[in-house]
């Protein structure tokens, strides 16, 4: 049944075609609060594929709408709970965006909240929508509070990892001594769905986190790749405590995560297992979260290896330059050791985004959580551009690939063939070469190239020598001489 609301006002009987004024006199720009819709009503929904509220073949159990403040201005974001996984989608707030006007439309029973009254509605069986008018129970709050409240996972309802993990009770309610954690993971999964726009939805996605440790957030990943409806998945987790990973193992096997693995090993010796789906590809994207010191340097040559089109990466203690940094004009800073320490991690992720950057990465380093959370807030974001596009062509030439396969079938069972009709081939990309089974997009950088010079130029600057980082791309001829 719907929320209980405060005093009856006024009570109405609306046809479907008088909805649409009706929402157009609430004003729902400046007065919407909150919205929850439940029930879809039987057979007024039109097919699968012309419908918000059906997705492969589950029906959405309930809908919830609230206004945010994103970067492009007041939003309507829409909640989608379709079994146990929960879709969010943001509209632009107008009494016709779809999740309103449909859901007002569509499902059986609601409450439209806004500060000027709440809206109690139900269909009837004479086709009607009964409104009950009632006094305002809820004021909307400030937008930018609204926005800092607005996280992709939300707090009320319980998600299962974070209950098994520690982070929410069973009622939803996440412990008071948790909440940093549940802020960082929100803001996590806020750079992840931003990369994953980069790719295809239909594109089968493999993904590797280095360093995985207790694996709150790579847990959040799958969690979140599944509620979003990415079924062909696999996310591996790398770790070298055996108790940890034993431990994340046995919570994916009781979260029935059956593409999540966690193993045993440390990054600069890790290979993809043959036997798994992962073999087929390259990862997609590899997350490093706090790898301790160079082991940020050995993730980095592993994606670099593979020509992974997304690097997400926050370093963690970084000690390889702290000895080594002279520069006369900053000895003020360099002579104690807490500031000496912070220019040492300054230089250190600085250089690292000048590798990935003469690799032909497009690079950001963003505050990946506020300062009072964690001193270790720096997310180097790298994205191969290169590879994304190839990515989005191979797509598009499967799909082209598929309608002209669709129509020529149906082209013979009318009767008609076409004369040397076959369907266009999907590209290969080009450079893609195998090594223990795993195609790699290799780019070799020679020491006379530019991107190359400015990160040496750099580092010669502050006095740091030959690095890890160079030492192991040489090692695995990444980098030579001529």
């Amino acid at each position: 049944m719907p929320e209980a609301v405060g005093p009856m006002k006024a009570r109405r009987m609306l046809s479907p075609d008088q909805l649409a004024d009706f929402l157009a006199s609430l004003d729902v720009k400046e007065t919407l609060v909150y919205a929850v819709f439940s029930r879809l009503r039987e057979g007024a929904l039109p097919a699968e594929d012309e419908s918000l509220f059906v997705k492969q073949e589950l029906r959405c159990s309930k809908l919830k709408l609230r206004p945010i403040t994103l970067k492009g201005g007041i939003q309507l974001q829409a909640e989608f709970q379709f079994g146990p996984r929960t879709f969010h989608q943001q509209y632009p707030l107008t009494p016709d965006a779809p999740p309103l006007a449909k859901g007002l439309r569509d499902f059986s029973e609601g409450t439209i909240f806004t500060n000027r009254g709440d809206y109690q509605f139900y269909w009837t069986s004479a086709d009607l929508c009964r409104i009950t008018e009632r006094a305002p129970t809820k004021a909307r709050e400030s937008l930018a509070h609204n926005r800092q409240k607005s996280y992709l996972l939300a707090e009320g309802e319980p998600i299962p990892f974070l209950v098994e993990l520690g982070v929410m009770d069973t009622s939803g309610r996440v412990y008071p001594k948790k909440y940093d954690k549940f802020r960082q993971i929100n803001k996590y999964l806020e750079f992840v769905e931003d990369a994953l726009r980069r790719f295809p939805q239909e594109k089968p996605l493999y993904i590797v986190d280095f360093g995985s440790g207790k694996a709150y957030l790579t847990f959040a990943l799958y969690h979140y790749l599944s509620a979003r409806g990415y079924t062909d998945v696999l996310v591996t987790g790398l770790d070298l405590k055996e108790d940890v990973v034993a431990f994340c193992n046995e919570t994916a096997r009781r979260l029935r995560y059956e593409h999540l693995q966690f193993q045993v090993g440390d990054i600069a010796n890790f290979h993809i297992d043959e036997g798994t789906g992962a073999a087929a590809h390259r990862p997609d994207m590899i997350i490093s979260l706090h790898a301790c010191d160079i082991a940020t340097d050995a993730a980095l040559v592993k994606a670099l290896q593979w020509g992974s089109p997304v690097i997400l990466a926050v370093p963690c203690c970084q000690h390889e330059f702290f000895h080594q940094l002279t520069f006369p004009a900053m000895e003020s800073i360099l002579r104690y050791g807490v500031t000496r320490d912070k220019q040492a991690t300054l230089v250190t992720d600085a250089s690292r985004a000048l590798m990935l950057r003469a690799f032909g990465y497009s690079v950001e380093m963003v505050e990946f959580i506020t300062m009072e959370h964690t001193p270790k807030n720096v997310l180097i974001r790298a994205y191969r551009e290169d590879a994304l596009r190839e990515i989005s062509a191979r797509a598009e030439s499967a799909r082209e690939g598929s309608a002209h396969a669709e129509s020529a079938q149906e082209g013979s069972a009318r009767g008609v063939v076409s004369a040397g009709e076959v369907s266009p081939p999907v590209k290969t990309p080009q450079g893609l070469s195998s090594q223990e089974g795993i195609p790699e997009k290799r780019t070799i950088l020679r020491v006379s190239d530019p991107g190359y010079r400015a990160y040496r130029d750099f580092l010669d600057t502050w006095g740091v020598g030959r690095t890890y980082l160079e030492l192991e791309l040489t090692r695995v001829g990444l980098l030579k001489e001529s």
